[in-house]
């Protein structure tokens, strides 16, 4: 099952979380220090946490002021989980089939769970084919019977069956010693059938008395139901010390301190655990001076090594290494062996400081999920804070092998661990007037701190902050950028409006950019106008950002534009479409003029329908070259550079600058005056 959401109640400085809607497997959550990033991981770790001695505790985990009210029965966490493998499970509960695919489970101070399925009900009532198993001893012997017997048997039978079907096992009790009179009562006088109606009665007494006593064991399909989702919760795992592992160790020592370890011994048992090794044996076999003994300990170890590498080491494509272990009298090694370097193998105290973090969260995460890396929450209390920003650009990439099979949800106040690539993933965490916390994915509602490090994670920096105005008008990339910032001066130079003074342009990258870039200046309060090209892409992102996330920002102007819109023209359109065909293709012949020659073709036309750059590159296909659009677009934009300095719009003819104009007036409308 896969967590969908979750919602904390009064534990320490969160009275009611909110519902947090998780997006997909992995979600960031920001907020800066002491604002409950920790209390709320915490509370969502003791769920169902892998260390069963950590518990919800009224006493100590009851919010400050408000001991009058404590109660064990108080729901601490409502989980909702989409239903997956255990469907199979639950479905054999069901007739005929299952419609449900949800869970909704919450847990009370008390540890209490308790399940209940949004779309679907499952009986409070025995299933029937459990009481059928149990009863399927309940029948008329093959033996000699009177007549009479075999009535007032069949009265009987069908009546504890009835019995047992609706649950009533201390009714099954009372039956017992009233059908044994019935029974005697309908005795044969036939010695031969007495005998054996006799025998009958005593073993059909105690095989009552045993169907009342597993059916008051038995549960309801419904606790049935409750029980199958209860025992397939996945497991919390919370992690806040992400320690580095010391490679290297004195073994008779961490023996000797068993009892009361160090951290760096934890660590280290730890180690041991997950590559199979025995201390207690290492430490034996150290203290040899056999040669025999000697090989018998380096083998253990280097087989060990070679089972965590198969473990752990492969996981990781982009960056391949092998593991040995390494023993000399009492003294412990651990080398690593990074592949795609060809360096050997090295001490691991000697690889760099971001490898040994993410090799040592990697054991960490093998340990508390029990080798298997699957099925469970990860929960990340700021991990990377001393990781370099590559390092931390290198967790995210993590973060995401790590949630292609377990949900993971991280707490961080730096900038360069808010994926600006999934703005869905992100909520903020912030302090309400009565100093209790809660969690939304309305950036726009984030508070000074929050907002900084979204800011950050833009660009947005002190140093940048002249890059944003109030109203942004934010395009793909810098082809849009350079054509509408030179269209825009050429026309105001020639007395036509052009974009609006108070407008900055913002280039993202590419159409999933302006997606992501305009939630997140929406979120800082800035007016944004999207524009996206007129092509496929550019209206599957123009839907998305209009109807997936401006909606969530009622009170703001923002609006979205695709460019055949603005321009009033049907079809496809690129920014190239604001030049005339004949404009453009000329430039792409001036390009490729060399290839051309080769091809023996003096001239191209453009071919089928779709943007002006898609149908041009169609044409060069069609005779034989290869159109390279890049090379088009910064020959263009270098003209458009020198024309910056020019007073006049005759290099871009009538019908662009007309265009440009008309673009230029819906663009201005869309901003508030």
């Amino acid at each position: 099952m896969q967590l969908t959401a979750f919602r904390l109640f009064k534990y320490r400085n969160i009275q009611d979380s909110g519902l947090v809607k998780l997006a997909d497997r992995l979600t960031c959550i920001v907020g800066k220090n002491q604002s409950g990033k920790t209390n709320l991981l915490k509370g969502l770790q003791k769920f169902n946490p892998h260390d069963k001695s950590v518990k919800y505790d009224v006493r100590s985990d009851w919010p400050r002021g408000g001991r009058r009210n404590k109660n064990e029965n108080q729901v601490v966490c409502e989980a909702h989980f989409d239903l997956d493998d255990e469907r199979e499970e639950l479905a054999a509960l069901a007739h005929p089939v299952l419609p449900a695919t949800r869970a909704v489970v919450t847990k009370n101070y008390a540890g209490q769970y308790s399940v209940t399925f949004p779309n679907y009900v499952f009986p409070d009532v025995l299933n029937p084919n459990d009481v059928e198993r149990i009863c399927a001893n309940l029948k008329i012997p093959e033996m000699p019977l009177g007549e009479p017997f075999v009535c007032a048997l069949g009265e009987c039978i069908e009546e504890v069956r009835r019995s047992a079907h609706q649950g009533h096992f201390t009714q099954l009790a009372i039956q017992a010693e009233l059908h044994r009179k019935k029974l005697e009562r309908a005795e044969s006088p036939d010695h031969l059938l007495k005998q054996n109606e006799s025998q009958f009665v005593a073993e059909y007494v105690n095989l009552v008395g045993q169907i009342s006593y597993e059916i008051a064991a038995l549960l309801t399909i419904k606790r049935q139901a409750e029980q199958c989702i209860i025992k397939h919760l996945p497991t919390f795992i919370y992690m806040d010390d992400y320690r580095t592992l010391d490679g290297n160790a004195h073994l008779d020592q961490v023996l000797q301190r068993l009892d009361q370890p160090l951290p760096q011994d934890e660590t280290f048992l730890m180690i041991f655990h997950l590559a199979g090794l025995d201390l207690k044996k290492l430490v034996e076999l150290g203290h040899s001076s056999d040669p025999s003994t000697i090989r018998e300990r380096q083998y253990d170890l280097q087989d060990a090594g070679e089972m965590l590498t198969n473990a752990i080491a492969d996981r990781w494509a982009q960056c391949p290494f092998r593991v040995q272990f390494r023993a000399d009298g009492q003294r412990f090694f651990t080398e690593i062996e990074e592949l795609d370097k060809n360096i050997g193998m090295l001490p691991l105290e000697e690889q760099s400081r971001g490898f040994k973090w993410f090799f040592s969260f990697d054991l960490r995460f093998m340990h508390d999920s029990g080798g298997t890396f699957a099925k469970c929450v990860l929960l990340l209390d700021e991990p990377g804070m001393h990781l370099h920003p590559g390092s931390q650009d290198d967790l995210l990439r993590r973060f995401d092998a790590y949630a292609l099979q377990n949900s993971l949800i991280y707490t961080t106040h730096l900038p360069f661990l808010v994926d600006l690539r999934e703005p869905s993933r992100i909520h903020v965490i912030k302090e309400r007037e009565d100093m209790s916390a809660s969690v939304s994915n309305d950036l726009a509602a984030s508070g000074p701190d929050e907002k900084l490090t979204l800011q950050a994670a833009l660009g947005m920096k002190a140093a940048q902050r002249e890059l944003v105005a109030h109203q942004n008008l934010v395009v793909a990339g810098a082809d849009e950028l350079f054509i509408l910032t030179a269209f825009s001066s050429l026309l105001e130079r020639s007395g036509r409006p052009g974009l609006a003074d108070d407008v900055a342009i913002v280039a993202a990258g590419s159409a999933a950019g302006i997606v992501y870039r305009a939630i997140f200046m929406v979120g800082q309060g800035l007016e944004v106008v999207a524009l996206f090209n007129s092509d496929e892409e550019g209206r599957e992102q123009e839907a998305m950002l209009r109807t997936k996330w401006l909606t969530r920002y009622k009170n703001t102007h923002s609006s979205t534009v695709l460019l055949g819109n603005a321009l009033g023209e049907p079809g496809d359109l690129g920014i190239e479409d604001l030049f005339s065909e004949k404009t453009y293709l000329r430039k792409a012949e001036e390009v490729h003029a060399a290839a051309l020659t080769r091809a023996g073709v003096k001239s191209v036309a453009p071919v089928g329908s779709g943007t002006l750059a898609a149908r041009v590159a169609r044409g060069f296909a069609k005779v034989g070259v290869s159109f390279d659009q890049e090379a088009v677009s910064k020959v263009i934009r270098k003209e458009l550079q020198e024309l910056r300095k020019m007073p006049y719009l005759s290099d871009i003819g009538r019908e662009t600058a007309d265009k440009a104009e008309r673009l230029f007036a819906f663009l201005n409308n869309r901003f508030s005056t």
